[in-house]
C-alpha cells in the first residue's frame, strides 16, 4: 500500500491566551432590525404593515414585465393561505420549483401564513437529486414551473407531494407520479384572504433553505421567522437604502441572495426591487438603466462577462454594485461604468453575520471581510475547538447574542446539526483568520466545495450522483481553475471492468440528473485514483495534472433555459 507523503514541516500553531470566544466589535442591529418589537419581527409583520400604509406602490417587477404592489402581495398571500387551510393541509410545507417570478411571493409567505414553512428549490434541481431535497423537507405541496414539468416526469419519485401545482400553461396531464396536477392561479384565486390574525411567532419554522452541501450533502437549513426578518433588516441598514432607492439582479430567490438582499430587503425599506429570472452579461446594463437601479448585485465571474461584452454602459443612476468576491478587474468595473464596487461581506445559509455595507473597508488587505458585529461572538478554531491567535489560519465560528438571528440547526438531521452547533458555536467550515483589530479575514471555503459561476458545488453530492450509472465504479469530483476567476468542475471516473464506459453518452446522461450549474466542464477516464493509506482520493494531485492533456474532453454544457 502506499505510504501517504510526509507533511511539510511548519511551526506550531499559536493559541489565544484565553480561551473563550471575543465579542464582535462591528456595528450592531440597525432601525430596521428594531423597527418592530421583538415578538412581532417576522416578515408576515413586515408585508402587513406595508400593505396597510402603502398598498398601491410597487414592491417587486420581474424581468421588467410583472409588476406586484404591496397591497396585490398581501391579498395573493391571504388568499394561497385560505386555499391551504381550506384543502386540509395542516401546517403545510410547500416547495417552490421556481425562478424569480410573481408566484413566489404567494406560494412563499402563503405557506408561512398557514402556519407552515415553505421550501424554495434550485429550479435547475432534477433526477435523484430533485427526489431527495423534496423527501428531505418532507413537501406536501409543489409549486412549479410550467416549462420545469418535464423534470419532474423524469425524477424517481416526489415524496410526500399530495398536489402540484403549475404556474403558466397547464395544457398537460391531469397527474404526475400519480400526484394530481392544478393550474397555480386557479386554485386559489376565488379563495377569501385569510385575515392577519394569528400571525407566528419569531422562533416559529418560516422556511428551509438548502445549502450547497459544501461539507456532505444538501442540508435543509432551517430558518425561523425572526431569522428572516432580521437578517434581511440588517442588510437594508448596512447599505442605507431609502424608499426612493431602486434595486436590481439577477440572482434567484431560491438562494440567500435574491431573497433576503434584495425581495426581502425592498420589503423591509418600502422600495422596489427588479428581480430577472436569467442572467445576461451583453443586457445587464441596458436593463440597470431600465430599472432606474440605484443598487445591484452580482456574482465575480458575471462582472467579467459584463466587462467582456459592454464596452460603454448607458446613462443610468447605478451608485453601488455588489460584486463577490471582489472582481480580479475591480478597478477597471468601477472606471469604465462610473459606478462604486462593494465586496466586503460574508454570510452563508446558516448565518450571515459579515453583511455588505455601502462604506468600503479601505488600505486593508484583499481577504477582509471586516469585524463581526456587536451582535455577535466569534473566533477562529482548530480541529478542537481551541481558540486560535491572531494570524493563525483555522475554522471560523460564531455564536450570535440575540435569539434566532441564525438557522436552528438542519431540518430532519440531526447528526450533521449536532456536528455543526457543537460546543454553543455555529462551525462555518470556511477557513480564516483574524487580526489584532478583531477583524476577520477569508481564505477558502472547505475543500469538497467547488464555487461556479456563482454557485457552491458540493463534489460530494455530485459524487453521489454520478455513482448511480450503471458503467461508474468510482468518481472524484474537483475544482479546476476557470478563465474568469472562481473554478471550473472536473470530473474523474473509473468504469466497471464489464461495461465500457461512453463519455459522450455520460455527459448526455448527466446533463438530465444535474442542475446546470453542477455539470462538469471536464471529463476523463482513469483506471485507478491515487489514496491516501486510508482510502481518500488525493484530489489536489489530480488538480494539478495539466487540463490539455489527450486524455482529458471538454464538454460545454448546454444554454440555459429562461422564461
Amino acid at each position: 500500500m502506499p505510504q501517504e507523503a510526509p507533511a511539510p514541516a511548519t511551526a506550531p500553531r499559536r493559541y489565544a491566551e484565553e480561551s473563550r470566544l471575543l465579542r464582535g466589535s462591528g456595528p450592531g442591529p440597525g432601525p430596521l432590525a428594531q423597527a418592530f418589537p421583538y415578538e412581532q419581527r417576522t416578515m408576515l409583520h413586515v408585508l402587513r404593515h406595508r400593505a396597510e400604509h402603502s398598498a398601491d406602490q410597487e414592491w417587486l417587477v420581474f424581468d421588467g414585465a410583472d409588476r406586484l404592489t404591496f397591497g396585490q402581495a398581501e391579498e395573493q398571500v391571504r388568499r394561497f393561505a385560505s386555499a391551504v387551510v381550506t384543502a386540509g393541509f395542516r401546517k403545510p410545507r410547500v416547495a417552490l420549483l421556481l425562478r424569480n417570478q410573481p408566484e413566489f411571493i404567494p406560494a412563499f409567505f402563503g405557506a408561512q401564513l398557514a402556519d407552515g414553512f415553505a421550501a424554495p428549490l434550485n429550479p435547475e434541481s432534477r433526477g435523484p437529486m430533485l427526489s431527495r431535497l423534496l423527501i428531505r423537507c418532507e413537501a406536501q405541496i409543489l409549486v412549479v414551473r410550467s416549462d420545469l414539468l418535464p423534470v419532474l416526469c423524469s425524477a424517481p419519485s416526489l415524496g410526500q407531494v399530495a398536489l402540484v401545482l403549475v404556474c403558466g400553461d397547464t395544457n398537460t396531464s391531469s397527474e404526475i407520479h400519480g400526484v394530481p396536477v392544478r393550474g397555480f392561479r386557479s386554485w386559489y384565486a376565488h379563495h377569501s384572504p385569510l385575515p392577519f390574525e394569528h400571525l407566528p411567532e419569531p422562533g416559529d419554522l418560516a422556511a428551509l433553505v438548502f445549502t450547497s452541501g459544501t461539507s456532505g450533502g444538501s442540508k435543509a437549513a432551517m430558518w425561523t421567522h425572526h431569522y428572516q426578518y432580521f437578517s434581511s433588516a440588517s442588510v437594508s441598514d448596512a447599505l442605507g437604502h431609502t424608499p426612493g432607492d431602486v434595486l436590481s439582479t439577477p440572482l434567484q430567490m431560491c438562494h440567500i441572495a435574491g431573497l433576503q438582499n434584495f425581495a426581502n430587503s425592498a420589503l423591509h425599506v418600502g422600495c422596489t426591487a427588479h428581480l430577472k429570472s436569467a442572467f445576461s452579461a451583453s443586457r445587464w446594463w441596458d436593463e440597470i438603466a431600465a430599472d432606474g437601479a440605484t443598487f445591484a448585485m452580482l456574482m465575480g465571474p458575471m462582472a467579467g462577462m459584463v466587462l467582456d461584452r459592454v464596452p460603454q454602459a448607458p446613462r443610468h443612476r447605478l451608485r453601488t454594485v455588489y460584486i463577490l468576491p471582489q472582481p480580479a478587474r475591480r478597478a477597471e468595473f468601477e472606471q469604465r461604468y462610473g459606478t462604486t464596487v462593494v465586496w466586503q461581506g460574508w454570510g452563508m445559509t446558516e448565518i450571515f453575520p459579515h453583511v455588505p455595507s455601502a462604506t468600503r473597508l479601505e488600505d486593508v488587505p484583499a481577504d477582509t471581510i471586516g469585524p463581526p458585529p456587536s451582535w455577535t461572538d466569534f473566533g477562529v478554531v482548530d480541529e478542537n475547538d481551541r481558540m486560535l491567535a491572531p494570524g493563525e489560519l483555522g475554522e471560523m465560528v460564531y455564536r450570535p447574542l440575540i435569539p434566532c438571528a441564525m438557522a436552528s440547526g438542519y431540518y430532519g438531521d440531526p447528526v450533521a446539526t449536532n456536528k455543526a452547533f457543537r460546543n454553543f458555536m455555529f462551525h462555518t467550515g470556511d477557513l480564516g483568520y483574524y487580526d489584532e483589530t478583531g477583524r476577520i479575514h477569508f481564505v477558502m471555503r472547505n475543500q469538497d466545495a467547488i464555487r461556479r459561476r456563482g454557485e457552491n458545488v458540493s463534489a460530494v453530492e455530485l459524487e453521489q450522483v454520478v455513482r448511480q450509472h450503471p458503467a461508474i465504479a468510482d468518481a472524484a469530483a474537483y475544482a479546476v481553475p476557470a478563465d474568469l476567476g472562481e473554478h471550473e468542475v472536473k470530473l474523474d471516473l473509473i468504469a466497471r471492468p464489464d461495461a465500457p464506459l461512453n463519455l459522450d453518452e455520460f455527459f448526455g446522461w448527466l446533463t438530465n440528473q444535474l442542475p446546470r450549474f453542477m455539470l462538469p466542464r471536464y471529463l476523463e477516464q482513469r483506471t485507478e485514483f491515487p489514496r491516501t493509506p486510508s482510502q481518500r482520493v488525493q484530489k489536489y494531485l489530480l488538480a494539478e495534472e495539466k487540463l490539455d492533456r489527450p486524455q482529458v474532453r471538454e464538454f460545454l454544457p448546454p444554454a440555459r433555459r429562461t422564461r
